[in-house]
């Protein structure tokens, strides 16, 4: 897979994403490891849930592609069983404690059963096997892959992390927010996982009241994407010009440039990495009005 764009029509909320392939894996022969799902309602007060999953490149992680794939595979079905209570609760504590006891919970556990059900069909090598034992790798090692979920059910925005990449909030007027906490353990090398054992201790969770706090658009990224910016900190110019060109040109304009920025991030002129791009519009935010000239774009692809 080189590249991959999607988008799916609704209602209220409009989903897109995008994936490409990272130049360093080009060069090496590697697949891209990054997969990501989106669920968009037919009508106007369905639930909503994108997810995005970024497979380790680490050798001991020779099935992370497949690890990916389950992840945004478990996030999307997980999520679905679960916006209907979630979109039931009147207090965000009550909303919160949800999302990690029980929506995160059952999220690893589907991933874990993913995982064992793959090794049953696809048995690991003798090779294979001797690599794990010289590392005391358990069978989910190889899959390993972080995960970036969001979800939109009734009043409530609920989102969970493990792992790296961002997720940014962007509000009707262009400020823009990192809303999840940044995780103490990560160091620009390693990154929490769901291959680990106690992966649910490394969750983390942000929860946010339609109502009170209207929000235009949440975006997702792996890392890939954060690494290829030349602004530090990145955020705040993407999200108000995120928008300005959602106001002015809508989200179906946004979605069909998403694989053209995904692929610059990913290229040698910008991390290299595989990079993934996840976009939640919540239509009637940011009526369009205009135009946007061509330099006004520049901010959401500009890379290093």
């Amino acid at each position: 897979m080189t590249d991959h764009q999607a988008h799916l029509p609704q209602q209220e909320w409009f989903v897109a994403g995008a994936s490409a392939i990272g130049a360093a894996h080009v060069a090496r022969g590697a697949p891209c490891q990054d997969a990501f799902g989106l669920v968009a309602p037919s009508v106007a007060g369905d639930p909503v849930v994108v997810a995005l999953a970024d497979g380790h490149g680490a050798a001991r992680h020779f099935r992370s592609e497949a690890g990916a794939e389950f992840a945004v595979e478990a996030a999307t079905r997980v999520a679905l069983r679960h916006t209907e209570r979630l979109a039931a609760m009147t207090q965000p504590a009550d909303v919160q404690a949800a999302a990690l006891a029980e929506v995160a919970a059952e999220i690893v556990q589907d991933w874990f059963q993913a995982v064992a059900r793959a090794v049953e069909k696809d048995p690991f090598s003798p090779d294979e096997l001797a690599q794990m034992a010289w590392g005391g790798d358990s069978v989910e090692i190889p899959y390993g892959a972080t995960l970036l979920t969001a979800v939109v059910a009734g009043r409530w925005l609920v989102c969970l992390q493990i792992g790296d990449g961002d997720v940014v909030v962007v509000h009707p007027d262009g400020s823009a927010l990192l809303p999840i906490p940044v995780d103490p353990s990560l160091d620009g090398v390693r990154t929490t996982s769901l291959c680990q054992p106690d992966a649910l201790e490394s969750f983390r969770e942000f929860v946010q009241d339609l109502e009170i706090q209207p929000v235009l658009a949440v975006l997702m990224v792996s890392d890939g994407y954060s690494n290829a910016q030349s602004a530090d900190p990145w955020y705040p110019a993407v999200g108000a010009d995120l928008a300005r060109l959602l106001r002015h040109e809508g989200p179906e304009w946004v979605a069909e440039r998403l694989p053209e920025w995904a692929r610059r991030c990913a290229s040698s002129e910008g991390s290299g990495d595989d990079t993934t791009m996840v976009l939640m519009v919540r239509r009637g935010a940011a009526p369009p009005v205009g135009s946007v000239s061509p330099s006004q774009a520049r901010t959401v692809t500009e890379s290093r």
